[in-house]
């Protein structure tokens, strides 16, 4: 087997989990609307005027949605700026195993990147944010590079990131869909199920991110 020069990771619900009840608490306390209405009006904005393929471009697009949404349904002056405040990545958390995953990779001598279906363009800034991004060589968000997976193009463009050819690569992601894609391209990838007890390394399916010092050692 080819040795890993590097080792790719989708962002949520891999790296990352959001905290739902801590979103709902805050915008329910603002809005008359709950976090998944509030989620179906922020993807037919996107629908509308486009997703942001920047940051600045994205800085644009959240102030249009939050103020449509208070024009819509009439919200004072207070709660506007409150929203037009709201950073999302508040609301992100890493998963407990995912940092001492990505230090394994490190210690081996590989590199590490990031391939994120997720349709904003700041997914470096929210690295940053839950306190993993200093361990991340290229982060490659769906709106910039153009492409999601699992079309090939979008792997070929975090590979072209890190400067590694695919059969190079061990890649992670919780969509079936987005795992297939990665080996029709030649990534070795795992399913990460985390409503598995344990891992089924045969199978290419594991339960956490406690899999990835078994897999590189």
């Amino acid at each position: 087997m080819m040795k890993y020069t590097a080792v790719i990771f989708d962002r949520d619900g891999v790296l990352t989990d959001f905290d739902l009840r801590g979103a709902a608490a805050y915008f329910e306390s603002l809005l008359p609307l709950s976090v998944p209405d509030l989620v179906t009006r922020w993807q037919q904005w996107g629908a509308q005027v486009g997703f942001p393929d920047s940051t600045a471009a994205e800085a644009v697009f959240w102030q249009g949605f939050w103020q449509g949404l208070a024009d819509e349904i009439n919200l004072p002056p207070g709660v506007q700026t409150q929203l037009q405040q709201v950073v999302y990545t508040r609301f992100m958390r890493p998963f407990p195993e995912a940092r001492a995953a990505l230090l394994a990779v490190r210690q081996q001598g590989l590199q590490t990147g990031v391939l994120s279906n997720f349709a904003l363009a700041t997914l470096a800034d929210s690295l940053t944010a839950v306190g993993l991004a200093d361990l991340i060589d290229a982060a490659c968000a769906a709106p910039v590079i153009g492409v999601a997976k699992p079309d090939p193009a979008a792997y070929l463009a975090i590979c072209d990131a890190l400067n590694v050819r695919p059969e190079q690569c061990l890649f992670f992601d919780d969509e079936p869909l987005c795992v297939d894609g990665a080996r029709q391209v030649g990534m070795a990838a795992y399913l990460v199920d985390r409503q598995r007890a344990d891992h089924d390394l045969a199978a290419g399916i594991v339960c956490d991110l406690t899999a990835v010092p078994l897999l590189l050692t």
